[in-house]
């Protein structure tokens, strides 16, 4: 069964690699939702999206929009729909949320993201690789110029996050 699931991963990866590199686009959002069903014990069901964004920073809440209005009334992917709730980065303690997906660019107030993720045992995504290199997000997608899936091994580890033996053979893990 992982196998099948990495399969269709991969094809869908291939799929979206052609896509052009703007924000973030729905191939990023379907590739992270797809991801998610690599987790050992996956989520499953109706999944609150935290989106966390940092009202201070103008192209945070660009983002913020425009990934509430991508995730609309629920985005479904596989047996997972995503429902967006808007999370101020200062706030995600107190968030009753199954993720957090960390819009771009907040530097140092994605760490309060980072200890929430780590104190709830819950997964964060983002766009914005530099925050997984960071050690800010477990995991970092981008579809285009090429499709790219970077997995933070310590901050997974902190949040109680592990992936499938299939899965980490098409990511890139540190």
């Amino acid at each position: 069964m992982r196998i099948r699931r990495a399969s269709l991963l991969a094809c869908a990866l291939m799929v979206t690699a052609s896509a052009a590199r703007a924000d973030i686009t729905g191939s990023d959002l379907q590739i992270a939702a797809r991801a998610l069903s690599f987790i050992e014990n996956p989520p499953i069901g109706e999944v609150r999206v935290g989106i966390v964004f940092a009202p201070g920073i103008p192209s945070s809440m660009t983002e913020a929009q425009a990934l509430q209005r991508m995730l609309g009334d629920g985005l479904r992917a596989g047996r997972l729909v995503l429902k967006p709730v808007m999370v101020k980065a200062n706030e995600t303690a107190a968030a009753d949320v199954g993720l957090f997906f960390l819009t771009a660019g907040l530097g140092e107030e994605a760490v309060p993201v980072a200890n929430s993720s780590k104190a709830k045992h819950i997964p964060c995504v983002t766009t914005d690789l530099d925050q997984v290199r960071a050690g800010l997000c477990v995991m970092g997608v981008r579809s285009a110029p090429r499709v790219e899936i970077l997995v933070n091994r310590a901050a997974a580890a902190d949040s109680g996050v592990v992936f499938s033996t299939a899965f980490r053979t098409l990511i890139t893990e540190f």
